[in-house]
Protein backbone atom coordinates (compact mmCIF):
# COMPACT_ATOMS: atom_id res chain seq x y z
CA UNK A 1 0.00 0.00 0.00
CA UNK A 2 2.81 2.46 0.94
CA UNK A 3 4.45 1.71 -2.57
CA UNK A 4 1.42 2.36 -4.34
CA UNK A 5 1.22 5.77 -2.85
CA UNK A 6 4.87 6.53 -3.00
CA UNK A 7 4.70 6.10 -6.90
CA UNK A 8 1.05 8.08 -7.12
CA UNK A 9 2.88 10.87 -5.24
CA UNK A 10 5.59 10.94 -7.71
CA UNK A 11 3.68 10.86 -10.41
CA UNK A 12 1.64 14.35 -8.58
CA UNK A 13 5.20 15.97 -8.75
CA UNK A 14 6.23 14.51 -12.32
CA UNK A 15 2.64 16.42 -13.53
CA UNK A 16 3.27 19.69 -11.18
CA UNK A 17 6.63 20.03 -12.52
CA UNK A 18 5.65 19.50 -16.14
CA UNK A 19 3.06 22.25 -15.60
CA UNK A 20 5.46 24.05 -13.64
CA UNK A 21 7.72 24.43 -16.76
CA UNK A 22 5.02 24.56 -19.27
CA UNK A 23 3.75 27.60 -17.16
CA UNK A 24 7.01 28.98 -16.75
CA UNK A 25 7.73 28.68 -21.06
CA UNK A 26 4.12 30.34 -21.89
CA UNK A 27 5.13 33.19 -19.96
CA UNK A 28 8.31 33.47 -21.47
CA UNK A 29 7.00 33.31 -24.52
CA UNK A 30 4.33 35.82 -23.72
CA UNK A 31 7.56 38.21 -22.64
CA UNK A 32 9.65 37.55 -25.89
CA UNK A 33 6.39 38.64 -28.25
CA UNK A 34 5.71 41.67 -25.77
CA UNK A 35 9.34 43.00 -26.06
CA UNK A 36 9.41 42.35 -29.53
CA UNK A 37 12.57 39.75 -29.41
CA UNK A 38 12.70 37.05 -32.24
CA UNK A 39 15.43 35.32 -34.32
CA UNK A 40 13.60 33.89 -37.38
CA UNK A 41 14.85 32.27 -40.26
CA UNK A 42 13.12 33.28 -43.10
CA UNK A 43 14.21 30.43 -46.27
CA UNK A 44 13.52 27.12 -47.09
CA UNK A 45 15.27 24.17 -49.51
CA UNK A 46 14.30 24.80 -53.28
CA UNK A 47 14.95 22.20 -55.82
CA UNK A 48 16.33 24.53 -58.46
CA UNK A 49 18.19 27.18 -56.38
CA UNK A 50 19.18 25.98 -53.20
CA UNK A 51 17.28 27.68 -50.82
CA UNK A 52 14.40 30.21 -50.90
CA UNK A 53 12.37 32.54 -48.76
CA UNK A 54 9.50 31.00 -47.52
CA UNK A 55 6.14 32.13 -48.60
CA UNK A 56 3.66 34.14 -46.62
CA UNK A 57 6.17 34.60 -43.42
CA UNK A 58 7.47 37.79 -41.77
CA UNK A 59 9.72 38.94 -38.71
CA UNK A 60 11.84 41.05 -37.27
CA UNK A 61 15.57 40.80 -38.63
CA UNK A 62 17.83 42.35 -36.04
CA UNK A 63 21.63 40.44 -36.50
CA UNK A 64 22.31 43.44 -38.80
CA UNK A 65 20.49 46.28 -38.60
CA UNK A 66 16.50 46.09 -37.85
CA UNK A 67 14.19 45.28 -40.59
CA UNK A 68 10.56 44.19 -40.14
CA UNK A 69 10.17 41.65 -43.24
CA UNK A 70 7.14 40.35 -44.80
CA UNK A 71 7.08 37.38 -47.34
CA UNK A 72 4.18 37.68 -49.93
CA UNK A 73 2.22 34.50 -51.28
CA UNK A 74 4.74 33.90 -53.92
CA UNK A 75 8.08 33.73 -51.87
CA UNK A 76 9.14 37.78 -52.25
CA UNK A 77 10.35 39.89 -49.60
CA UNK A 78 8.21 42.18 -51.10
CA UNK A 79 4.16 43.18 -50.77
CA UNK A 80 1.79 41.23 -53.50
CA UNK A 81 1.99 41.60 -57.00
CA UNK A 82 -0.60 40.19 -59.52
CA UNK A 83 0.73 37.45 -62.28
CA UNK A 84 -1.09 39.79 -64.61
CA UNK A 85 0.14 43.11 -65.75
CA UNK A 86 -2.65 45.82 -65.23
CA UNK A 87 -3.05 47.82 -68.82
CA UNK A 88 -0.74 51.17 -68.89
CA UNK A 89 1.55 49.32 -66.46
CA UNK A 90 5.63 49.31 -66.73
CA UNK A 91 7.00 46.57 -65.08
CA UNK A 92 10.85 46.08 -63.78
CA UNK A 93 11.81 42.65 -61.91
CA UNK A 94 14.97 43.16 -59.49
CA UNK A 95 17.14 39.64 -59.78
CA UNK A 96 19.61 40.01 -56.88
CA UNK A 97 20.77 38.77 -53.49
CA UNK A 98 21.15 39.68 -50.02
CA UNK A 99 21.25 43.35 -50.85
CA UNK A 100 18.00 43.28 -52.76
CA UNK A 101 16.17 40.73 -50.33
CA UNK A 102 17.80 43.62 -47.70
CA UNK A 103 16.42 42.36 -44.33
CA UNK A 104 18.48 44.98 -42.78
CA UNK A 105 16.19 47.76 -43.26
CA UNK A 106 12.27 47.93 -43.90
CA UNK A 107 10.80 47.71 -47.26
CA UNK A 108 10.06 51.08 -47.94
CA UNK A 109 13.84 52.01 -47.37
CA UNK A 110 14.82 49.95 -50.28
CA UNK A 111 16.92 50.66 -53.19
CA UNK A 112 13.86 49.14 -55.44
CA UNK A 113 11.02 50.94 -53.07
CA UNK A 114 13.25 54.59 -53.85
CA UNK A 115 13.76 53.20 -57.45
CA UNK A 116 9.66 52.86 -58.20
CA UNK A 117 8.94 56.20 -56.34
CA UNK A 118 11.74 57.95 -58.35
CA UNK A 119 10.82 56.30 -62.00
CA UNK A 120 6.96 57.27 -61.25
CA UNK A 121 8.23 60.93 -62.84
CA UNK A 122 10.41 59.55 -65.97
CA UNK A 123 9.61 61.01 -69.52
CA UNK A 124 10.60 58.26 -71.14
CA UNK A 125 8.28 56.23 -69.43
CA UNK A 126 5.31 58.60 -70.67
CA UNK A 127 2.55 58.14 -68.34
CA UNK A 128 2.65 54.55 -67.36
CA UNK A 129 2.40 52.95 -64.07
CA UNK A 130 5.91 51.79 -62.42
CA UNK A 131 5.74 48.24 -60.87
CA UNK A 132 9.10 47.47 -59.28
CA UNK A 133 8.98 43.44 -58.35
CA UNK A 134 12.01 42.59 -56.13
CA UNK A 135 13.29 38.78 -56.50
CA UNK A 136 16.06 39.42 -54.28
CA UNK A 137 17.32 36.32 -51.98
CA UNK A 138 20.41 35.97 -49.60
CA UNK A 139 23.53 34.27 -50.22
CA UNK A 140 22.44 34.03 -53.90
CA UNK A 141 25.41 34.04 -56.77
CA UNK A 142 24.30 34.95 -60.51
CA UNK A 143 23.53 31.05 -61.39
CA UNK A 144 20.44 31.15 -58.89
CA UNK A 145 19.52 34.09 -60.21
CA UNK A 146 19.85 33.14 -63.46
CA UNK A 147 17.65 30.00 -62.29
CA UNK A 148 15.11 32.46 -60.43
CA UNK A 149 14.71 34.72 -64.11
CA UNK A 150 13.45 30.68 -65.76
CA UNK A 151 11.24 29.28 -63.29
CA UNK A 152 9.77 32.60 -61.14
CA UNK A 153 10.29 36.20 -63.04
CA UNK A 154 8.08 35.23 -66.89
CA UNK A 155 5.20 34.88 -65.39
CA UNK A 156 5.32 38.10 -64.12
CA UNK A 157 5.79 39.94 -67.44
CA UNK A 158 8.36 42.09 -66.60
CA UNK A 159 9.18 44.58 -69.66
CA UNK A 160 13.03 45.15 -67.95
CA UNK A 161 15.27 43.03 -65.52
CA UNK A 162 17.65 44.84 -63.63
CA UNK A 163 20.34 42.42 -62.41
CA UNK A 164 22.18 43.28 -58.98
CA UNK A 165 25.50 42.34 -59.11
CA UNK A 166 27.16 42.63 -56.02
CA UNK A 167 31.23 41.80 -56.78
CA UNK A 168 31.74 41.71 -53.18
CA UNK A 169 30.77 37.74 -52.86
CA UNK A 170 29.17 36.97 -55.96
CA UNK A 171 32.00 35.70 -57.90
CA UNK A 172 32.99 33.43 -55.08
CA UNK A 173 29.62 32.17 -55.01
CA UNK A 174 29.78 31.42 -58.38
CA UNK A 175 33.08 29.42 -58.41
CA UNK A 176 32.62 25.67 -56.55
CA UNK A 177 36.10 25.73 -55.61
CA UNK A 178 36.22 28.98 -53.66
CA UNK A 179 33.14 28.84 -51.69
CA UNK A 180 32.37 26.60 -49.30
CA UNK A 181 32.12 22.38 -50.08
CA UNK A 182 28.74 22.92 -48.38
CA UNK A 183 27.11 25.42 -50.56
CA UNK A 184 23.55 23.89 -51.52
CA UNK A 185 23.27 25.74 -54.97
CA UNK A 186 23.58 25.47 -58.85
CA UNK A 187 26.74 26.61 -60.10
CA UNK A 188 27.66 26.65 -63.60
CA UNK A 189 30.47 24.81 -64.82
CA UNK A 190 32.33 23.70 -67.93
CA UNK A 191 31.63 20.05 -69.11
CA UNK A 192 33.66 18.52 -71.82
CA UNK A 193 34.52 22.25 -73.41
CA UNK A 194 30.65 23.61 -72.87
CA UNK A 195 29.07 25.02 -69.63
CA UNK A 196 26.34 23.46 -68.35
CA UNK A 197 24.29 23.70 -65.38
CA UNK A 198 25.11 21.42 -62.39
CA UNK A 199 22.39 21.02 -60.06
CA UNK A 200 23.91 17.92 -57.90
CA UNK A 201 23.06 19.87 -54.58
CA UNK A 202 19.82 18.12 -54.87
CA UNK A 203 20.98 14.97 -54.52
CA UNK A 204 23.17 15.54 -51.62
CA UNK A 205 22.73 13.83 -47.86
CA UNK A 206 22.86 17.59 -46.67
CA UNK A 207 19.91 18.56 -49.05
CA UNK A 208 18.09 15.85 -48.75
CA UNK A 209 17.93 15.68 -44.98
CA UNK A 210 16.84 19.46 -44.61
CA UNK A 211 13.67 19.10 -47.32
CA UNK A 212 12.78 16.15 -45.15
CA UNK A 213 9.40 16.56 -43.41
CA UNK A 214 11.53 16.37 -39.61
CA UNK A 215 13.93 18.57 -40.23
CA UNK A 216 10.71 21.18 -42.26
CA UNK A 217 8.56 20.42 -39.35
CA UNK A 218 11.34 21.17 -36.62
CA UNK A 219 12.38 24.38 -38.57
CA UNK A 220 8.25 25.44 -38.76
CA UNK A 221 8.49 24.59 -34.94
CA UNK A 222 11.01 27.16 -33.73
CA UNK A 223 10.08 29.76 -36.28
CA UNK A 224 6.84 29.60 -34.40
CA UNK A 225 8.63 29.76 -31.06
CA UNK A 226 10.21 32.78 -29.78
CA UNK A 227 11.79 31.10 -26.75
CA UNK A 228 12.96 28.00 -29.35
CA UNK A 229 14.26 31.04 -31.43
CA UNK A 230 16.48 32.45 -28.57
CA UNK A 231 17.62 29.14 -27.54
CA UNK A 232 18.68 28.54 -31.52
CA UNK A 233 20.28 31.96 -31.34
CA UNK A 234 22.19 31.38 -28.06
CA UNK A 235 23.78 27.50 -29.84
CA UNK A 236 24.70 29.91 -33.07
CA UNK A 237 26.31 32.81 -31.22
CA UNK A 238 28.17 29.90 -28.81
CA UNK A 239 29.21 28.21 -31.94
CA UNK A 240 30.45 30.93 -34.07
CA UNK A 241 31.62 33.00 -31.48
CA UNK A 242 30.40 35.78 -32.70
CA UNK A 243 30.36 39.34 -30.95
CA UNK A 244 28.28 42.47 -32.69
CA UNK A 245 30.33 45.87 -31.50
CA UNK A 246 28.86 49.08 -32.07
CA UNK A 247 31.99 51.01 -32.98
CA UNK A 248 35.61 50.71 -34.35
CA UNK A 249 37.63 52.45 -32.14
CA UNK A 250 40.77 50.39 -31.22
CA UNK A 251 39.92 47.74 -33.91
CA UNK A 252 41.86 47.09 -36.86
CA UNK A 253 38.87 47.59 -40.01
CA UNK A 254 40.56 45.71 -42.35
CA UNK A 255 39.95 41.84 -41.59
CA UNK A 256 36.21 43.45 -40.83
CA UNK A 257 35.55 44.67 -44.26
CA UNK A 258 36.31 40.94 -46.21
CA UNK A 259 38.88 42.20 -48.14
CA UNK A 260 39.86 39.65 -51.02
CA UNK A 261 43.09 41.07 -53.06
CA UNK A 262 42.48 38.89 -55.59
CA UNK A 263 38.66 40.84 -56.62
CA UNK A 264 40.80 43.81 -56.93
CA UNK A 265 43.53 42.45 -59.97
CA UNK A 266 43.83 41.16 -62.93
CA UNK A 267 43.32 37.21 -62.21
CA UNK A 268 46.32 34.91 -61.99
CA UNK A 269 45.28 31.73 -60.16
CA UNK A 270 42.96 29.18 -62.38
CA UNK A 271 40.31 29.57 -59.71
CA UNK A 272 39.69 32.85 -59.91
CA UNK A 273 39.71 32.84 -63.46
CA UNK A 274 37.00 30.36 -63.69
CA UNK A 275 34.84 32.14 -61.15
CA UNK A 276 35.09 35.24 -64.14
CA UNK A 277 34.81 33.32 -66.94
CA UNK A 278 31.69 31.86 -65.03
CA UNK A 279 30.10 34.84 -63.99
CA UNK A 280 30.50 36.32 -67.21
CA UNK A 281 28.82 33.63 -69.07
CA UNK A 282 25.93 33.45 -66.48
CA UNK A 283 25.43 37.76 -66.92
CA UNK A 284 25.19 37.09 -70.91
CA UNK A 285 22.84 34.49 -70.45
CA UNK A 286 20.65 36.09 -68.77
CA UNK A 287 20.93 39.01 -70.71
CA UNK A 288 20.32 37.09 -73.92
CA UNK A 289 17.23 35.01 -72.31
CA UNK A 290 16.07 38.76 -71.80
CA UNK A 291 16.38 39.86 -74.95
CA UNK A 292 14.56 36.27 -76.32
CA UNK A 293 11.40 37.18 -74.32
CA UNK A 294 11.62 40.90 -76.21
CA UNK A 295 12.60 42.51 -72.46
CA UNK A 296 15.02 44.94 -71.72
CA UNK A 297 17.97 44.19 -69.43
CA UNK A 298 20.56 46.57 -67.65
CA UNK A 299 23.11 45.46 -64.83
CA UNK A 300 24.00 47.52 -61.57
CA UNK A 301 26.96 47.03 -60.04
CA UNK A 302 27.14 47.71 -56.17
CA UNK A 303 29.50 49.19 -53.82
CA UNK A 304 31.89 46.65 -51.80
CA UNK A 305 32.77 47.58 -48.45
CA UNK A 306 36.43 48.38 -49.16
CA UNK A 307 35.65 50.42 -51.85
CA UNK A 308 33.56 53.08 -49.79
CA UNK A 309 34.92 53.24 -46.56
CA UNK A 310 35.20 56.54 -45.62
CA UNK A 311 38.90 56.57 -44.51
CA UNK A 312 41.57 57.44 -47.26
CA UNK A 313 43.94 56.06 -45.30
CA UNK A 314 42.47 52.52 -44.75
CA UNK A 315 42.05 52.89 -48.68
CA UNK A 316 45.27 53.62 -49.27
CA UNK A 317 46.42 50.65 -46.73
CA UNK A 318 44.28 48.74 -48.95
CA UNK A 319 46.46 49.58 -52.03
CA UNK A 320 49.63 48.48 -50.07
CA UNK A 321 48.39 44.91 -49.73
CA UNK A 322 48.53 44.90 -53.67
CA UNK A 323 44.57 46.11 -54.44
CA UNK A 324 45.96 48.48 -57.16
CA UNK A 325 42.46 49.22 -58.34
CA UNK A 326 39.49 49.27 -56.43
CA UNK A 327 36.99 49.29 -58.85
CA UNK A 328 38.64 46.60 -61.27
CA UNK A 329 35.41 44.36 -60.89
CA UNK A 330 33.14 47.20 -62.34
CA UNK A 331 35.33 48.24 -64.66
CA UNK A 332 35.63 44.57 -65.69
CA UNK A 333 31.71 44.06 -66.05
CA UNK A 334 31.12 47.58 -67.60
CA UNK A 335 33.66 46.35 -70.22
CA UNK A 336 31.46 43.33 -70.76
CA UNK A 337 28.04 45.39 -71.19
CA UNK A 338 29.93 47.54 -73.54
CA UNK A 339 31.53 44.45 -75.46
CA UNK A 340 27.67 42.21 -75.35
CA UNK A 341 25.28 45.54 -75.97
CA UNK A 342 23.92 46.09 -72.26
CA UNK A 343 24.14 48.90 -70.27
CA UNK A 344 26.11 48.51 -66.97
CA UNK A 345 25.07 51.35 -63.96
CA UNK A 346 27.94 51.45 -61.89
CA UNK A 347 27.36 52.71 -58.28
CA UNK A 348 30.55 51.90 -56.83
CA UNK A 349 32.47 55.14 -57.61
CA UNK A 350 29.48 57.73 -57.07
CA UNK A 351 29.36 55.54 -53.43
CA UNK A 352 32.78 56.36 -52.78
CA UNK A 353 32.57 60.24 -53.20
CA UNK A 354 29.60 60.60 -51.62
CA UNK A 355 30.89 58.88 -48.15
CA UNK A 356 34.36 60.95 -48.47
CA UNK A 357 32.20 64.13 -49.02
CA UNK A 358 29.90 63.44 -46.21
CA UNK A 359 31.81 61.40 -43.96
CA UNK A 360 29.35 58.88 -43.72
CA UNK A 361 28.70 54.98 -43.97
CA UNK A 362 26.79 53.82 -46.29
CA UNK A 363 27.31 49.98 -45.22
CA UNK A 364 26.93 49.14 -41.77
CA UNK A 365 24.47 49.84 -38.52
CA UNK A 366 24.98 50.89 -34.86
CA UNK A 367 24.43 46.60 -34.17
CA UNK A 368 27.49 45.83 -36.17
CA UNK A 369 30.52 47.18 -37.38
CA UNK A 370 30.16 50.85 -39.53
CA UNK A 371 31.45 50.66 -42.41
CA UNK A 372 31.08 46.64 -43.07
CA UNK A 373 28.20 43.90 -44.33
CA UNK A 374 25.11 45.64 -46.27
CA UNK A 375 24.21 49.23 -46.90
CA UNK A 376 22.39 50.78 -44.35
CA UNK A 377 18.88 53.36 -45.06
CA UNK A 378 21.08 55.92 -46.64
CA UNK A 379 23.36 53.55 -48.50
CA UNK A 380 19.70 52.31 -49.56
CA UNK A 381 18.52 56.29 -50.56
CA UNK A 382 21.67 56.89 -52.63
CA UNK A 383 21.31 53.55 -54.45
CA UNK A 384 17.85 54.68 -55.85
CA UNK A 385 18.64 57.99 -56.87
CA UNK A 386 21.72 57.05 -58.75
CA UNK A 387 20.04 53.92 -60.30
CA UNK A 388 16.90 55.78 -61.33
CA UNK A 389 18.44 58.68 -62.28
CA UNK A 390 20.65 56.67 -64.70
CA UNK A 391 18.24 54.19 -65.49
CA UNK A 392 15.22 56.89 -66.71
CA UNK A 393 17.19 57.96 -69.95
CA UNK A 394 18.08 54.44 -71.38
CA UNK A 395 14.55 53.47 -71.09
CA UNK A 396 12.67 52.79 -74.51
CA UNK A 397 8.73 52.01 -74.70
CA UNK A 398 8.37 49.21 -77.55
CA UNK A 399 5.95 50.76 -79.94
Amino acid sequence: MERKQTWKQVGANALLEIAGIGFALGVAEIALRLVGISYPSFYQVDRHRGHALIPNFSGDWTHEGRGRVEINQDGLRDREHSLIKARGQYRIAVLGDSFSEAIQVNAEQTFWAELERNLATCKNLQGKTVEVINFGVGDYGTAQQLMTLRHHVWQYEPDLILLQIFTGNDLVNNSPTLSPGDRLAPFLIQKDGQWVMDQSFNQSQTYRRRDGWPRRALFTLINHSRVLQVLNEAKRVITTRRTLVGSTKNQDIIPALDFDVNLYQEPTSPDWQMAWNATETLIRQIHQETQAKKADFVAVTLSNPPQVYPDLSVRKRLQGLGATDLFYPDRRIAQLGKNEGFPVISLAQSFQKYSDDQQVFLHGFENTVQGIGHWNAEGHHLAGQLISQQLCPKIRLNP
